[in-house]
């Protein structure tokens, strides 16, 4: 018997909920993606189209583009939207993204197999702050 082309795994699981992914012959074609209410995820962008499918909750998505090289593209302001389960978000290659559940959501997304993550600082270090300040409460 050989090794199936197709797997599903979990890649993830942190207090902000657990992300599963979905291979095709070892390359990444989805994640599922579990944010609690009140957590966030992202702080990066990709090189490719990426569609966030919402299957359930509400979410903030703020997104900004960026040139090849990481910078803030000329003439573009960051975006702020309010997306609820059943919508789709079409993230742009190049268009850093921070996703901030409002509900408990659940997150499909899909890439096609070439996407390449990276990181985005100023939106990995909100994260970290909103994570910090989360931790202060609870004290």
């Amino acid at each position: 018997m050989t090794k199936a082309d197709f797997e599903i795994f979990l890649e993830n699981y942190d207090k902000r909920g657990s992300i599963f992914r979905g291979d095709y012959k070892k390359k990444e074609i989805f994640l599922i993606t579990e944010i609690k209410k009140g957590e966030t995820r992202g702080g990066h962008y990709h090189t490719t189209i990426v569609n966030h499918h919402v299957l359930r909750g509400k979410i903030i998505y703020k997104e900004i583009r960026l040139t090849k090289k990481g910078n803030i593209k000329k003439n573009y302001k960051e975006t702020k939207k309010i997306i609820r389960g059943g919508k789709v978000i079409t993230t742009h290659p190049y268009a850093a993204h921070l996703i901030f559940a409002l509900e408990n959501s659940i997150i499909f997304e899909a890439s096609g197999g070439n996407k390449k993550s990276i990181t985005y600082q100023p939106y990995r270090d909100q994260i970290k702050n909103l994570q910090e300040t989360s931790l202060n409460k609870g004290k």
